[in-house]
């Protein structure tokens, strides 16, 4: 009985701090980003996307530079919409201000993820919603 206890306490924080699976493709991005890599992350995630979608979220990388140095992320939660689409939820840590993170990534079929959406903010209450994280500011 001790062990089977034993092994859960160690099994548990490893589950719940991603509670699904995290894609490959959202891993690699966002250790891109934690390294100080913002156009490696985001060309790896828009590979799919028009030539004007790209070009918008690329011209976000100096921004996010504007943090400072990274040092590596922390996933929040990761969401099961459904069998083929999750919400990855995620800190980047900067030196001045954590940076929050949601990437959409879906499977339409086979193995592979793709990137749907990303949106970042200083601003927890603008990317993360109050069932995965209580709001920073109270609303009236």
């Amino acid at each position: 009985m001790r062990a089977l206890i034993a092994v859960l306490v160690l099994i548990a924080p490893a589950r719940l701090a991603g509670q699904a699976e995290l894609p490959h493709i959202v891993k690699e991005g966002l250790e891109a980003l934690g390294a100080g890599n913002c156009e490696r992350a985001l060309t790896l995630w828009t590979n799919s996307w028009s030539n004007t979608e790209k070009a918008q979220l690329a011209a976000t990388c100096p921004t996010i530079k504007q943090y400072g140095s990274p040092h590596g992320y922390d996933i929040v939660r990761v969401v099961d919409v459904s069998a083929h689409l999750r919400r990855v939820y995620a800190v980047l840590l900067y030196d001045a201000s954590p940076v929050y993170f949601l990437v959409i990534v879906y499977q339409p079929t086979g193995p592979d993820w793709k990137i749907g959406a990303v949106n970042w903010n200083t601003d927890p209450d603008q990317v993360i919603p109050a069932e995965v994280l209580p709001p920073q500011r109270a609303k009236p």
